[in-house]
């Protein structure tokens, strides 16, 4: 995974997909990886979509390995169902909703 992790750096660098900055300093997150699950987390714009999108192209080609879009979800905070739905038929992925449970600790909207 140091690979992706590389990869990954360099395109948040590169500003084709932007995380999130953790308030009072701290450092930006865009993607978190445990064991076979990854999450990303960024700022949303359709754009972003579509570089992630692109990616998860990249990464099945480089190692052969594709994201399980029946396994995936797509989650907003404050984004309107219409817009949910669309940018989850890019990634072709189904629409999330919290609150959900990962790795059995629950997660929601507002932590």
């Amino acid at each position: 995974m140091k690979g992706v992790n590389v990869a990954f750096k360099s395109t948040c660098e590169n500003y084709l997909f932007r995380g999130i900055k953790i308030p009072n300093g701290g450092p930006s997150i865009s993607h978190l990886f445990y064991a076979e699950d990854a999450i990303f987390v960024g700022e949303w714009s359709e754009d972003g979509i579509k570089n992630l999108f692109q990616i998860f192209k990249c990464f099945h080609i480089a190692s052969m390995l594709k994201v399980n879009s029946l396994k995936s979800r797509l989650l907003g905070v404050d984004i309107p169902n219409s817009e949910l739905h669309h940018m989850a038929s890019i990634l072709a992925c189904c629409e999330g909703n919290f609150p959900f449970t990962y790795l059995d600790v629950p997660m929601s909207a507002n932590m």
